[in-house]
């Protein structure tokens, strides 16, 4: 990237972003309570794609670098929820077969690791939905290589990843410190802002490095 801003900088200012992107996120879920059956919530896109492009292009003086930025945010994530909506069905049967086949999945260690990665206590799934993120941060990677010319690969998969394992360690966290206050708006809140801090990190971590 080309600014004088470090790197490890960079990395903080990313991650303060998308994960106060993720604290409004989880928030509106929790305020949706109790019909929400489905994360993607449409106020997303426009939280993380406006907060998320802000920060990712925090460095960069130009404030057409920041339009682009934000647009590609928005595109991103709006096209990548709409998709992986058309997709969900597949991509959710597929994804949990994959976690079926880890060793420790058939015991009842296995019951509690499926426990953790959902907000089970109203029927949200977030870690089960792995690789409907991981296929919506691949587009929203996408969209930020392009329009922040970076080399594509390297950041798609990275804001893929990032996502992912976010939808993973967000609620596992989340349930364990949210059940340890007895406070299920703890669990939201701290969910989703660890999914919006790590995949904010999987993308500037790439944006930073790769940046033509």
């Amino acid at each position: 990237m080309n600014t004088k801003i470090s790197f490890k900088k960079y990395l903080l200012i990313c991650a303060l972003g998308f994960g106060l992107g993720g604290a409004l996120w989880g928030l509106i879920l929790y305020t949706e309570l109790p019909n929400l059956q489905y994360p993607f919530h449409f106020m997303a896109i426009i939280i993380m794609g406006l907060i998320g492009g802000i920060s990712l292009a925090w460095p960069l003086a130009s404030v057409k670098e920041h339009s682009k930025s934000v647009l590609a945010g928005f595109l991103g994530w709006g096209i990548g929820f709409v998709a992986g909506g058309v997709l969900s069905y597949p991509l959710y049967f597929i994804g949990i077969y994959f976690l079926s086949i880890i060793p420790f999945i058939n015991n009842s260690i296995g019951d509690k690791f499926f426990e953790l990665i959902n907000l089970t206590q109203n029927n949200i799934s977030i870690g089960n939905f792995w690789l409907i993120f991981l296929f919506i941060g691949a587009i929203i990677g996408l969209f930020y290589s392009l329009f922040l010319k970076t080399k594509k690969w390297a950041v798609i998969w990275r804001a893929g990843a990032g996502l992912a394992l976010g939808s993973i360690i967000g609620p596992i966290i989340g349930n364990l410190i949210g059940n340890l206050f007895n406070s299920l708006l703890i669990s939201y809140l701290i969910t989703f802002i660890l999914i919006g801090v790590i995949s904010g990190l999987s993308l500037s971590w790439g944006i930073y490095k790769y940046r033509i």
